[in-house]
């Protein structure tokens, strides 16, 4: 910072502190500074979205603070050394405020954005849909990282999570994603058997359930007329249950989105497509803190629209 800027500086905090004042309003000081800039009034008050007569009272404002002038006399508009030197200060001081307002304000949208979901989720809709979320998210890279139950993912670094429920920490913000259409999936050939003997045959099947979806199986049975007493082979998460599924060890009752890749690329089939039952709701919550709300909306934008679409079974 140059020498007389500072002795400028020092002379208006002397004053300052004797007539036991404030520091004036930004306002005025940022009109000293487009007026010295600009060497025009009218230019100034139209960057600041003023009129000049604003422009011209907040000047005598600061002159009455600093108690000495700041343009000479005359027609012509020229500022004096004061008011050249505290303007030049001023410059550089607003150029910083503007870059700690843009780090402020862009700086939650670079980087990489974690999002997080649960296990099956990541590994069959969140992870093959990660160059498209990039695309939703303006170029941004993504990185998704699984969670289980009893996992408190909220005390880790996490942008977004995508949860079966709306418990989120203080702080967060969450809305609807969709709602899960739930199927009877097994592999191709088991699934054509199945459809071939019916609906009420299906007693003879053996179904695979997960904890974490504790009522899925038995509500699909439900609607479908057939009876809870069946063989099923219960696992803890429910990737486990489709994987298993996948390996033609039974018959999983899943979501269409979630599973509408692995239908498209004939690994499952629903024998019994027009039988569906309501499952959970998702919602996407972001941490305020570190994610971006334009950010997050975008990517919440395309993913209702993408859980839209995959929630129609794909035709095979």
């Amino acid at each position: 910072m140059p020498r007389a800027a500072i002795d400028v500086i020092s002379v208006y905090v002397r004053k300052a502190q004797k007539q036991r004042s404030r520091l004036p309003s930004f306002r005025s000081l940022a009109a000293l500074e487009a007026v010295v800039r600009h060497g025009n009034i009218v230019w100034a008050a139209d960057e600041l979205g003023v009129t000049p007569g604003a422009v011209s009272k907040q000047l005598g404002s600061l002159e009455e603070e600093l108690e000495a002038p700041l343009f000479h006399d005359g027609h012509r508009l020229r500022p004096t050394p004061v008011a050249i030197e505290l303007a030049q200060t001023l410059g550089v001081a607003l150029h910083l405020l503007r870059e700690g307002w843009d780090k402020a304000t862009h700086g939650l949208d670079t980087g990489v954005v974690t999002i997080t979901g649960n296990a099956s989720l990541c590994m069959h809709w969140l992870v093959p849909r990660v160059l498209a979320m990039q695309a939703a998210a303006g170029g941004r890279a993504i990185r998704v990282t699984s969670l289980h139950t009893s996992d408190t993912w909220w005390q880790s670094t996490v942008d977004i999570a995508i949860l079966r429920h709306r418990r989120v920490p203080v702080g967060w913000e969450s809305q609807t994603i969709g709602t899960e259409r739930l199927t009877l999936l097994g592999s191709p050939e088991r699934a054509r058997r199945a459809a071939e003997r019916g609906i009420a045959a299906l007693g003879g099947e053996t179904f695979l359930a997960a904890e974490t979806r504790h009522g899925d199986l038995d509500r699909w049975l439900a609607a479908a007329g057939v009876g809870a007493d069946t063989e099923r082979r219960d696992s803890v998460h429910f990737y486990v249950a489709i994987e298993a599924a996948l390996e033609d060890m039974g018959m999983v009752v899943a979501p269409i989105a979630l599973c509408h890749d692995l239908i498209a690329q004939k690994r499952l089939a629903a024998p019994f497509p027009a039988c569906t039952i309501r499952g959970a709701g998702l919602a996407g919550a972001y941490n305020r803190a570190i994610c971006s709300p334009r950010t997050a909306e975008s990517l919440f934008r395309w993913m209702k629209r993408e859980m839209r679409r995959c929630s129609i079974l794909p035709a095979v």
